[in-house]
């Protein structure tokens, strides 16, 4: 199916037809808590989809290794012009055809859009010297201009997709496809839902999407509405969630062509959409209508408290950590290259009789959401086997330090930190550190809370970046401001810890 066939379903006609009527005057009320990439929260109520482009939030920053200067931005006008400058760097080094300027191109995109995932298979493709020209293969296959099929996009040309490469494919194009991650995604799937309460033709589209870091919801069907697809799951493999990308490029480019939405040109208009999609997948509870009542503070669907703000929880899959990094490690080199996920658990199965449920957990911390071993080197799995300093560099594979973003995702290394500065946070208040993850809403009980801790040590230590539970030097020069968002909500719940325990006393 190509574009013209894909536009002409009178699901997608009539879709694109709603949303020419109803973006123009559609109410949305944001709610962004106070974080370090909304500095001091949003809180507004706008009509229309236009206002919502105008209140645009999302406080970054990137090192441009051509001037040796910090591009930081923080709204509409400042993201605009860092995205350009990304886009000019990354076209010029794939212009040069140099896989390490292409590299560290590649790598200043995922560090302004605050992802990871996507670093260990770009380092990949450039260890094999393919990395530019994967990237320029890929290009036409997002080009909303282009002849190419809905087909064309498979497993055989899109051999990986995630919230990092879909900006990285986003910003080579020059057409206005969208950057389709969790919060864009989300916002697409509720306004589809929407559209499908009062559409008569059956439905041929499905918009997948991803979870929050936080309790924000980005799900429709935890609203009542029809549940969307979960990236990272078999019902969205990388060609899925690469079509999902290009047929929301052309949607949004046929919305803005028949309707004003908008100003500029097609491109700008394209890329002012989904950016505006961006602010409302934040927490789709913006789009509940008033006459529907939005989950209450007091559900466990969504527990928060005006002392102290409740996160997302933090809870991971319990494993021996380094002993799982060193067999998967050793075993690679015995195959002569890193093993798929499937492999180790076989190997597991068979060499190490332990039960499947066993095998599956234990393969918790190598898939792509976390430290996705598959695409290192044999000679960087033995370095991240074998920890310290050293592994922590070779598992960054260039990157300057941890990047977080506002997707649920490195679990294991976010627990690191997490079990270093409940440990500080609870001394300086006198209060318990697994009570203080339970309040903050990191853990929902506190078994939960004490996995965190002792998984968050086992890394922590593997790595050198905690002694025990203390800060090794390494540790803040690792994180950073990264994780600052949490420390506030440590420190708020400790705060309401205490304001308890005097009540009670």
């Amino acid at each position: 199916m190509d574009k013209r066939q894909f536009l002409a379903q009178p699901d997608v006609e009539n879709f694109i037809g709603w949303l020419v009527e109803s973006l123009p005057r559609l109410p949305v009320q944001l709610s962004f808590s106070p974080s370090r990439f909304v500095v001091g929260g949003l809180q507004q109520h706008v009509n229309g989809i236009e206002a919502v482009h105008r209140f645009y939030r999302w406080k970054s920053s990137w090192y441009d290794e051509q001037t040796s200067q910090r591009i930081v931005s923080d709204n509409l006008a400042s993201t605009e012009r860092s995205l350009q400058l990304l886009r000019d760097r990354l076209l010029a080094a794939l212009a040069s055809g140099c896989e390490h300027t292409t590299y560290r191109a590649c790598l200043a995109v995922l560090e302004w859009g605050g992802v990871r995932g996507a670093i260990p298979f770009l380092n990949g493709l450039r260890h094999q010297g393919q990395l530019v020209e994967y990237l320029n293969r890929c290009k036409r296959l997002f080009d909303l201009d282009g002849t190419q099929s809905l087909s064309d996009l498979n497993k055989n040309s899109i051999l990986r997709f995630d919230a990092g490469l879909t900006k990285i494919h986003a910003l080579i194009d020059g057409t206005g496809s969208p950057i389709y991650d969790s919060r864009v995604g989300a916002a697409i799937a509720m306004l589809y839902s929407l559209y499908r309460e009062s559409a008569t033709v059956d439905a041929v589209m499905s918009f997948p999407t991803g979870a929050a870091r936080g309790t924000q919801i980005r799900d429709p069907g935890r609203l009542g509405y029809k549940s969307a697809p979960q990236f990272f799951t078999p019902s969205v493999p990388a060609e899925r969630w690469a079509k999902s990308q290009l047929e929301l490029g052309w949607i949004l480019q046929d919305t803005v062509r028949r309707s004003s939405l908008f100003s500029g040109s097609s491109v700008d208009r394209c890329r002012a959409f989904e950016a505006a999609l961006f602010m409302i997948g934040y927490d789709l509870q913006c789009l509940v209508p008033a006459s529907v009542p939005s989950i209450p503070a007091s559900s466990p669907e969504r527990v928060k408290s005006a002392s102290a703000p409740r996160g997302g929880t933090w809870v991971p899959t319990s494993v021996p950590f380094s002993q799982v990094l060193r067999e998967y490690a050793e075993t690679s080199q015995r195959r002569g290259q890193a093993m798929t996920l499937r492999e180790f658990c076989q190997w597991q199965l068979e060499e190490k009789g332990r039960t499947t449920s066993t095998a599956m957990a234990y393969c918790a911390p190598l898939k792509v959401t976390e430290f996705d071993l598959e695409n290192y080197e044999l000679t960087e799995l033995e370095l991240i086997a074998n920890g310290g300093p050293l592994g922590l560099q070779a598992l960054l594979a260039g990157q300057p330090g941890f990047v977080a973003g506002d997707e649920r995702e490195q679990v294991y290394m976010v627990d690191a930190f997490l079990c270093c500065r409940s440990a500080q946070v609870a001394a300086v208040y006198g209060v318990a550190p697994d009570d203080l993850l339970v309040t903050a809403g990191f853990a929902g009980r506190e078994s939960s809370a004490r996995l965190i801790r002792r998984v968050g040590r086992d890394v922590g230590q593997h790595f050198g970046l905690l002694e025990g539970e203390e800060p090794s030097l390494l540790f803040q020069k690792f994180y950073g401001e990264a994780l600052s968002d949490l420390d506030v909500q440590l420190d708020l719940a400790a705060q309401a810890l205490t304001a308890s325990n005097c009540r009670v006393s």
